[in-house]
């Protein structure tokens, strides 16, 4: 087996692994940068807009007063207090200064308003790349920087174990053929995103996993949750999906905006589960994360339903109602459409997603609940009270906003949009300290390892809260940690030696 050396490896190169590294690379410390992939990057890279941040510069430049005991007070109320204070606690009081590195990076982000309706009024605390294009072409050049001062960057490489005893000796890693390195260092930081790529997880931890789309890392498979479990570390948790959105499939995702099909799951229109229900006031469209959640809430799967009449309305006219998913697609300074229409393709799209499934078609109801095997009774009594509630323009069930009370559903053809739980990742793994170490379960560290961004425990209780980018912008900061302590480690090991 060959054998390679250094200080410290990192596993992963998505927020949290590209953070670490950039922390040791200004350090000077000797690493190994570890890429499943054939190009570094992750969720962080490839699909977040922003970071969540209290106290940065910029905020204090716009006078906002939202800071960190607001910050703190209110995650921790948010999840019940099943927090874990003291991390949560530095990484809040990190996350400002975080916002500065990120620029160092080549990853500038500017503090805005939230890209989600839902939080137009919230505080100040969403901070976006100021180009996501630039961030994706910047995030690429980095591996370049840290070669150039003697590290190595390994693509195409996985960790797949672990030589321990009394401290770790090194980290066994395997290209894509299966050839292994044995690699000797002194620290591990394990940034490799969660499970989300592991089916057998995923359906151990959530009863409705068939039913997620995963726009996640599929290469996050849980590995630096496995490893460290296997030392002994304490991965006790409510299972934390990170639920974002819904949508039908990976053809038709809010990533792509290329259907009509996608638009129209993405407003306020009539939503029925899988027993013919309605669930949820569909204004929770605007909260990505509550939306998702809903939908998780009925099995991950659930319809939107429109007639005929509707479709051809949205084909020529303009509606007053804004597409959820607008104004994370505009840049900074962009003013977003609060408006939807008209839409001329929109009867090809629906008529391209029958085909796929996509989009179920039927004459009449009669026939809707027999294609989706649903109580022909539960749906007529859900679309004539849907219609009720349109025709008196107010929801005195689920208090849906009057002016989103726009289209019943009434003559056929009939068309019902199969909607999934859209995931990005999970959010739940190891237990850690505030120094992102692994803990066992009598709260000890295990020397050596680090686990950070969505391998981490402690952050929240059973979902992802609303506040936009704190994933993300937890990932650079907890890397941002674990380098820090390895470092500090290292250099107190040299003393004593």
């Amino acid at each position: 087996m060959k054998t390679l050396s250094t200080a410290v490896v990192v596993v992963g190169s998505g927020s949290a692994g590209i953070s670490a590294a950039f922390e040791l690379y200004q350090q000077k410390v000797p690493f190994i940068l570890l890429e499943r992939g054939d190009k570094v990057g992750g969720a962080g890279k490839f699909g977040a807009h922003g970071v969540f941040a209290v106290n940065s510069k910029q905020q204090e430049a716009q006078g906002v007063k939202y800071g960190y005991a607001e910050a703190f007070k209110g995650l921790t109320d948010y999840n019940h207090y099943f927090v874990n204070g003291e991390l949560l606690a530095r990484f809040l009081k990190l996350s400002g200064a975080n916002i500065d590195r990120m620029t160092a990076m080549g990853l500038p982000v500017t503090v805005e308003q939230s890209e989600q309706k839902a939080h137009l009024n919230d505080p100040l605390v969403y901070h976006k790349f100021n180009n996501f294009k630039e961030k994706m072409a910047n995030w690429d050049q980095l591996p370049a920087k840290f070669i150039a001062a003697g590290n190595q960057v390994l693509t195409e490489t996985a960790a797949v174990d672990l030589d321990y005893s009394d401290g770790l000796k090194a980290v066994i890693v395997a290209d894509q053929s299966g050839t292994k390195t044995r690699i000797e260092t002194s620290k591990v930081i394990f940034a490799d995103g969660g499970y989300c790529g592991d089916p057998d997880m995923m359906m151990k931890k959530y009863a409705d996993a068939d039913e997620f789309l995963n726009l996640g890392e599929r290469k996050a498979d849980g590995t630096g949750i496995k490893l460290a479990k296997k030392l002994g570390a304490d991965t006790t948790h409510t299972p934390v999906l990170f639920a974002h959105g819904c949508a039908p499939s990976l053809q038709i995702n809010p990533m792509r905006r290329d259907s009509s099909v996608e638009t129209l799951t993405n407003l306020p229109l009539l939503w029925l589960d899988k027993t013919a229900n309605r669930f949820v006031n569909e204004d929770v469209v605007y909260d990505f994360a509550m939306w998702a959640n809903a939908a998780h809430n009925v099995q991950g799967k659930y319809y939107v339903l429109l007639d005929q009449k509707t479709l051809d309305h949205f084909k020529t006219h303009e509606v007053p109602l804004e597409d959820t998913f607008e104004r994370q697609f505009c840049e900074v300074g962009q003013t977003p459409r609060t408006t939807v229409g008209p839409l001329p393709n929109i009867q090809t799209d629906f008529d391209a997603a029958v085909q796929t499934g996509e989009v179920v078609k039927a004459d009449s109801l009669a026939d809707l609940a027999t294609k989706l095997n649903l109580s022909l009774s539960a749906l007529q009594r859900s679309v004539q009270s849907y219609n009720q509630a349109v025709d008196q323009h107010e929801d005195d069930v689920f208090l849906k906003p009057s002016d989103e009370l726009l289209f019943g559903v009434t003559d056929g053809p009939v068309y019902a949009i199969v909607e999934h739980c859209a995931i990005l990742g999970t959010l739940d793994g190891v237990n850690v300290n505030r120094n992102c170490e692994p803990v066992t379960t009598a709260g000890a560290p295990i020397k050596d390892l680090y686990v950070v961004g969505n391998n981490v425990n402690g952050l929240y209780s059973d979902g992802y809260p609303s506040y936009e980018g704190i994933a993300n912008g937890f990932a650079f900061v907890s890397g941002w940690i674990a380098a820090q302590e390895a470092v500090k480690s290292l250099k107190q090991a040299k003393v004593e030696a």
